[in-house]
């Protein structure tokens, strides 16, 4: 039984996700603007009536794959169903324009002798003697559809059967319908003129599309509660969670990232497929051979990279695609370098952001066909250079335990170290691969930049792990006191080079969006990298630097252990549990590292053990004095000093 729900549960799923790919083709068409476009009428006047009702009719198709995007599974269905009955009624219309076009071609070979002008308004006794075959797979054709029609678009589905009115007239369209569909059929048995021949396809649809219309009408109040419910719900939502909740809540309902890339394997297979047979067609050799070369796959190749950017709706598939490609190189990079970390598999988001404000910001869906090659492929070199440093900061917390925690698993240390040799060798062939192919542009001093930032923070990574490991292997189990020391000094150089490194891209990207391609999102990127890369850090690196000078400054004021009270204390230190060699004495008569207890004073001002403050008495005492000197006279007051 558990079984049965869950395949039940999965095929739901599956229904879901497929029904809600349809419209993503059709707002795609509408946005290449190849919507509807053999309907309508060449050499249309802007503004003229026939321009303006064509742009409510794509309007009114926008609207409604817009809605039909958001809906549930079960109003999804109910849409396709009303969809399925309307597609009937054209198979159905074409059928009997079909059948009876044959039947006056038949007729019209039988009466060669007359003009055009007789045939028309003669009448068709002949027909009964046509093909009776055809009479039959007609009629027989027109009932199925019928039937089908009755059970997907027929409002009478929808009548309570214990009621005998309404049992009746679930009967009666039903049988109208049929009888509807049948008519150019029956009509055929009569002796009707070729005009009436020709107008009964019309009329055999009349009745089904009254129909149709009335299964709206019956819904209408049902689709007005549907609509006002979904209001009432998304309103609440956000009233109570907040619009990030309610934009979560909706993307998992709606499968948003599933949605997205079953349309694009979809469009992408039918559009290579296309090609494919294309240039099938075009190669085809005097023998009967069909041929594909190397430069014919490299243009279907970019072809494809091309159209999957060629709307809104093909970049987000796209984006969902890169989301998941980088989602499991990702996961292959944790398993490489032994990570636990979840977050470390988090990369597939942050690059399919990164992808979709870069396309954004360049305009990519508007570019033509060799700019819009040019930008993918310039896109696609700042990702990757992204990928790095997301693989970098997979790496340093990595370095940073095994070097801190003394872990002898030398298996670990290797695959860390192997992945930091390669995010310094990658780098470094892409900018040799680049330098060596294009001249120098504001795309490429960009990349360049990523790329020397990711190499100097592997490096600054090392260093630091280096001294880590020479602490814990090559010094004896004294305290060495300078380490803290060395690490800030190489991480502080690192931060300054990566804050110079964020100034130089703010000036590119300055240069960029006055001389070679402004908008609006540049400029809102522009803002957020000043204040987050170069305004916050900044101000972090001042307050750090602050913190730690004032931490110095006042381990400084503190006396300095003897070798005597050192002996006299003999115990350990309370921070870090290692021997007292050297000691800070503070006033509460505790002894302390001197840089066990500057990492503590750097966020309290308090003792470790005792918890009172260090300084207190001290700042109260200057305190005093400052005041007692304002009320001395001068004279005092100097003599004071003195």
């Amino acid at each position: 039984m558990e079984r049965t729900t869950q395949s039940s549960d999965y095929l739901i799923y599956i229904i879901d996700i497929i029904l809600r790919v349809p419209p993503l083709f059709i707002l795609h068409s509408i946005l290449n603007k190849s919507f509807l476009v053999p309907l309508i009428p060449e050499n249309i006047s802007f503004f003229g009536p026939t321009f303006i009702i064509w742009v409510l009719i794509i309007l009114s198709f926008f609207c409604a794959a817009m809605v039909m995007l958001v809906l549930s599974t079960n109003q999804l269905i109910e849409v396709y169903l009303f969809l399925g009955a309307a597609g009937l009624l054209i198979v159905s219309y074409y059928w009997n324009k079909y059948y009876i076009t044959t039947e006056v071609q038949q007729m019209t070979s039988k009466h060669d002798d007359f003009n055009s002008s007789k045939i028309l308004d003669a009448s068709d006794s002949e027909v009964k003697k046509g093909d009776m075959g055809a009479l039959a797979t007609n009629t027989f054709l027109q009932i199925s559809i019928g039937y089908m029609f009755n059970m997907l678009g027929s409002p009478a589905r929808d009548l309570d059967r214990q009621n005998r009115f309404q049992y009746l007239l679930m009967i009666l369209s039903r049988v109208s319908i049929l009888f509807s569909l049948m008519f150019p059929s029956l009509i055929c048995l009569t002796d009707p003129s070729v005009k009436v021949l020709w107008v009964t396809p019309v009329i055999s649809v009349i009745i089904p599309i009254i129909q149709l219309h009335w299964n709206i009408i019956w819904n209408y109040k049902r689709l007005y509660w549907v609509f006002k419910r979904g209001y009432l719900s998304t309103k609440h939502m956000l009233q109570l969670f907040g619009l990030q909740t309610l934009v979560e809540s909706e993307w998992t309902r709606l499968h948003v990232p599933q949605v997205l890339q079953v349309y694009w394997i979809t469009s992408v297979g039918h559009q290579a497929v296309a090609l494919t047979i294309s240039t099938l067609n075009t190669n085809y050799d005097i023998s009967g051979l069909y041929w594909v070369s190397l430069d014919d796959v490299f243009i279907i190749v970019k072809t494809l990279l091309v159209k999957m950017c060629e709307t809104f709706i093909s970049l987000i598939a796209t984006t969902s695609m890169v989301s998941v490609i980088t989602h499991y190189i990702g996961i292959v990079m944790s398993y490489l370098v032994m990570s636990d970390n979840e977050e470390d598999r988090n990369m597939g988001t942050v690059s399919a952001i990164l992808f979709l404000i870069l396309a954004l910001q360049t305009g990519l869906t508007s570019l033509s066909f060799d700019d819009r090659l040019t930008r993918l492929y310039r896109n696609i070199c700042l990702l990757s250079t992204a990928i790095l440093h997301f693989i970098h900061s997979m790496c340093n917390p990595l370095l940073m335990t095994l070097s801190a925690s003394r872990s002898m698993n030398i298996q670990r240390h290797v695959r860390v170290l192997l992945m930091c040799v390669a995010l310094i060798t990658l780098p470094a062939l892409l900018l040799y691969c680049l330098w060596s192919i294009h001249s120098i542009s504001t795309w490429l001093l960009a990349v360049s930049a990523f790329s020397i930032e990711v190499i100097i923070k592997v490096l600054i990574s090392l260093l630091i792990y280096t001294l880590f490991m020479i602490d814990a292997y090559m010094i004896d189990d004294s305290l060495w006191e300078s380490l803290d020391d060395y690490v800030y000094y190489i991480k502080s150089t690192g931060n300054t080079i990566e804050f110079i490194f964020g100034i130089f891209l703010f000036c590119n990207g300055a240069w960029i969006m006055m001389f070679e391609s402004g908008g609006t999102i540049r400029a809102f990127m522009m803002c957020i990298h000043a204040y987050f890369n170069i305004w916050v850090q900044a101000k972090e690196g001042w307050k750090i630097f602050m913190k730690r000078r004032t931490a110095v400054h006042k381990i400084n004021m503190l006396p300095e252990a003897s070798e005597e009270q050192l002996d006299s204390y003999n115990d350990v230190c309370a921070i870090c549990y290692q021997e007292l060699t050297t000691a800070r004495i503070t006033k509460c008569q505790h002894y302390f590292h001197g840089v066990c207890l500057r990492k503590w004073l750097y966020g309290h001002d308090n003792c470790p053990m005792c918890h009172k403050m260090i300084y207190e008495e001290q700042t109260e005492q200057n305190e005093r004095v400052e005041e007692n000197e304002h009320l001395l006279p001068n004279g005092l007051r100097h003599e004071h000093q003195d």
